[in-house]
């Protein structure tokens, strides 16, 4: 009977189910979730709607006439029912977008510097010996990386929201996972690969019978990896503003004038 529910509901574009107790309210959400993949969402405005808000991923609770029930149990809340519009075509289109490229940004900057201490491991047959100084490693997550991330993030949109609210459409990009998917990681993954691959051995062939030390060439390499990924997040960026460009183009500047070179002996 619960398999035949569940076809039938997810069959038709929309399910009314009238005079409904709440913790029937709440067995239909848990039946979704526990048939299926997809993410929930719940809105209700009185107390009979705390179970349903409580069992869903997310939560909406609408202040109005029946108390704040709803509204203390939920992730989010409002005043009017008419605001839901807005939030779900305009801020959950730009909610999706920006966490899809967030994922995929951190997987990558993060990926493609540890790769690169990975070829230095193997060119040095696994010896002790660090090419970069303990600064260099902090900073590259701390900040060179995560401001840019964070301005972005917060600022960067793909889409005006008086075109979401026009084309409603447009919120059917998170259902089809068009932003963030299986494919499109390993595709930015094997980019990283072959990224990491170059940012190592161009600088180490071409210095290499110059008199720069080991701590010059990992210098070389922070400062390689720092322009590479804040140049692969420049292409992505979509609304540019004061903000970006200082966090971008001024973490590169403040990198390049952190690098020494220093003359001592032979890298090899």
């Amino acid at each position: 009977m619960v398999y035949q529910l569940f076809n039938l509901a997810t069959s038709c574009k929309v399910v009314l189910c009238c005079c409904v107790a709440p913790l029937q309210k709440a067995g239909i959400v848990d039946l979704i979730k526990c048939h299926s993949d997809d993410m929930t969402l719940a809105i209700g405005d009185g107390a009979n709607d705390v179970s349903m808000i409580q069992m869903a991923d997310v939560g909406v609770g609408i202040c109005g006439q029946e108390g704040r029930q709803a509204v203390m149990a939920s992730d989010f809340a409002m005043g009017q029912f008419r605001v839901l519009k807005r939030l779900l075509l305009v801020h959950g289109h730009w909610n999706y977008q920006h966490i899809s490229y967030l994922v995929l940004y951190n997987f990558y900057c993060n990926a493609v510097f540890v790769l690169m201490l990975f070829w230095y491991i193997l060119y040095t047959a696994f010896s002790t010996t660090s090419a970069l100084i303990d600064w260099s490693s902090v900073f590259y997550s701390v900040l060179y990386t995560s401001l840019p991330t964070i301005v972005v993030s917060i600022l960067d949109k793909d889409l005006s929201h008086e075109i979401l609210l026009k084309y409603p459409k447009l919120y059917a990009a998170g259902h089809r996972q068009e932003s963030y998917n299986m494919p499109l990681f390993w595709i930015t993954m094997l980019g990283m690969l072959w990224q990491s691959l170059v940012l190592f051995y161009i600088p180490l062939f071409t210095y290499r019978d110059s008199t720069i030390d080991i701590w010059s060439m990992g210098s070389l390499w922070i400062i390689a990896v720092v322009i590479l990924v804040n140049m692969h997040f420049a292409m992505d960026i979509q609304r540019w503003v004061v903000i970006t460009h200082f966090s971008l183009w001024g973490l590169i500047s403040v990198s390049m004038e952190k690098m020494e070179f220093r003359r001592k002996e032979p890298l090899a």
